[in-house]
């Protein structure tokens, strides 16, 4: 053999070998995150409590996927009788520790509020993530067990990234339960915007790994439709919340998803924080969030 056509296929040999285990290694990144609680909130200068904000709360379970319970914060809200109850999904290897940060503004004119971690996430004891296919089933078990505690009361689903897709997912499939509402921070159309997007932000090539790790994921279950087919079937109002500059979901992505919506209010900021959509306007984020929940309350009494 031509010692430079064999030097070659050696080459060729090697660089698929490197291709396919950085694909396998961003599957199952993907499918296996990691895991941040109590340690991480701490270390992130997040709330490690309820409490620690001043408010009250129950250490509580929710229905999760295959008899897995979702560990829970059950948080007394302000918002009397007549207000909804919120149900608050945290995004793709975070937990609801992440979304405790997030709950003050709403607290005033809530019910309650629901904080679950998600299956794979937080103290969560399942292993595996389904990475939104199959987490909106345990998202709608979820919505069951609070409709039957507070008979007739509006449920407002909020999500943030992986959790706004599970969030507009269950909503869309939600028949009979009384949903009223949907709140989606920084969504996705599907996998194809995230993980690259987290790629090329630790400065590393998506390609050729990203499409070989998306046909992986595929293979696995955890790919699924672009999210706007299930925005377009949403019968209740979405509130849709995006970054112009974020690199993970990015907002063309948004405006795709709530323009499928017939009822969807865009509001797209400016900044780049995926984590944090709301900190480069949080009085604008803060005030557009308590308007859209105090649309969908029940009239008060008064």
């Amino acid at each position: 053999m031509n010692p430079w056509l064999g030097l070659a296929l050696l080459l060729t040999a090697a660089l698929a070998i490197v291709v396919a285990w950085g694909a396998f290694v961003i599957a199952w990144d993907a499918m296996y995150p990691p895991r941040k609680g109590f340690a991480w909130a701490l270390a992130t200068g997040r709330p490690g409590s309820p409490e620690s904000l001043g408010l009250t709360a129950d250490e509580t379970t929710l229905p999760g996927l295959d008899g897995v319970p979702c560990p829970a914060w059950r948080v007394r809200g302000a918002g009397g009788d007549h207000a909804p109850v919120l149900l608050m999904l945290h995004g793709w290897g975070r937990s609801r520790w992440d979304s405790l940060a997030r709950l003050q503004p709403l607290t005033p004119i809530v019910r309650e509020a629901w904080l679950p971690d998600l299956p794979a996430h937080g103290e969560h004891e399942g292993h595996r993530s389904w990475v939104g296919v199959r987490e909106p089933d345990a998202a709608l078990a979820m919505l069951s067990e609070i409709a039957a505690r507070h008979a007739g009361a509006p449920i407002v689903i909020m999500g943030h990234s992986l959790g706004a897709g599970v969030a507009i997912r269950a909503a869309a499939r939600a028949q009979g339960l009384p949903v009223a509402g949907v709140i989606a921070l920084a969504p996705y159309r599907d996998l194809a915007s995230p993980i690259p997007g987290r790629m090329r932000m630790q400065g590393l090539p998506s390609q050729p790994f990203t499409a070989l790790a998306l046909s992986l994921l595929r293979v696995a279950g955890c790919m699924d439709a672009p999210l706007e087919k299930d925005s377009a079937s949403l019968g209740v109002p979405l509130l849709v919340v995006a970054c112009e500059g974020d690199r993970v979901s990015p907002a063309h992505d948004a405006e795709r998803i709530a323009a499928a919506c017939g009822h969807a209010t865009l509001l797209v900021l400016p900044g780049d924080r995926h984590d944090e959509p709301g900190q480069a306007d949080p009085a604008r984020f803060n005030d557009t969030l308590r308007a859209f929940v105090a649309r969908v309350s029940r009239p008060s009494p008064a």
